[in-house]
């Protein structure tokens, strides 16, 4: 296995970006230690790459959902935080070979509205519950940053259905509705007087607080009809990588202002779930091998 080349930047005084694993790790100085929000898809130690950045002890990590690009490091650390869906599929390694990785750890269990203490600067716990089951956002209002993991970028947010828990299933659960992403996004909202930056997983970051507005807007102008009209731009969604819903899952793209959703088109309203044909997309990569270690 080549090694990663982590890289890391300042996003603003005590908050760092490594990238190079997959997603865009965050790690967080509080007055005595350091704090990490998601460990990348890499085999090779994070933890030691973030250790270089700081005097102070790295030793905790959160992840803000289960999908292997963000949870692949785990091992390295401690204390690993996160809900209990984002527990139940966080070592499904997504294809990768699960000896490569160190998957012998176990989760501390959060709850939406719990706090993390990291001295100096708490650490308030979102759950959203749409890109993956049990996602979850960090706000940290000392700083005025929020990390939405996935849910909110400038390339695109993935309405994905549950990875595999168990191994022989395609996948564990339904994808989100796009009412559900609304009601997330709305939720997000009422923090909005508590953060000015936003620190995406993907796709470029910090990026300002007016894209959570404009993916509020995307989600009602699809809820309200208006895909493929006006300013709303449409398409049908056709993957290009075996890990995103097969072309024939009846997903769409919608466009607005530079945010972008991909979604099925099956699964609009919440009451669209008895509607749906069965538990759509599946793809090979939802599908747990047979060495996967559960705890």
């Amino acid at each position: 296995m080549a090694q990663t080349v982590f890289q890391a930047r300042k996003v603003q005084e005590g908050t760092w970006l490594i990238s190079g694993t997959g997603c865009d790790s965050y790690l967080l100085e509080g007055s005595d230690e350091a704090f990490m929000i998601d460990s990348g898809m890499d085999a090779a130690d994070i933890r030691a790459f973030a250790q270089t950045l700081t005097p102070l002890p790295v030793s905790r990590v959160i992840n803000t959902h289960s999908h292997f690009d963000h949870t692949a490091g785990n091992g390295f650390f401690d204390v690993v935080y996160g809900t209990e869906g984002i527990a139940r599929s966080a070592k499904n390694t997504m294809g990768a070979n699960p000896a490569d990785y160190r998957l012998d750890y176990t989760f501390t269990i959060v709850k939406d509205g719990d706090v993390i203490d990291l001295a100096g600067r708490p650490l308030r716990v979102i759950v959203l519950d749409c890109h993956a089951p049990g996602n979850l956002a960090v706000l940290d209002e000392t700083h005025r940053i929020l990390f939405p993991g996935d849910e909110i970028e400038t390339g695109q947010v993935l309405l994905l259905p549950g990875y595999a828990e168990e191994p022989g299933q395609i996948h564990a659960k339904s994808a989100a509705t796009v009412e559900t992403y609304l009601h997330a996004m709305q939720k997000l909202a009422r923090f909005s007087d508590r953060f000015d930056t936003i620190c995406p997983a993907h796709n470029g970051s910090p990026i300002g607080k007016e894209w959570l507005s404009r993916y509020i807007t995307l989600a009602q102008k699809v809820l309200y009809g208006m895909e493929g009209k006006e300013d709303c731009a449409s398409e049908s969604y056709n993957a290009s990588a075996n890990h995103f819903p097969r072309p024939d899952a009846h997903y769409r793209r919608a466009e607005y202002d530079g945010a972008s959703l991909v979604y099925c088109r099956d699964l609009i309203f919440d009451t669209d779930y008895p509607k749906a044909p069965g538990l759509r997309p599946a793809t090979d990569l939802h599908i747990l091998c047979k060495d996967f270690a559960r705890q």
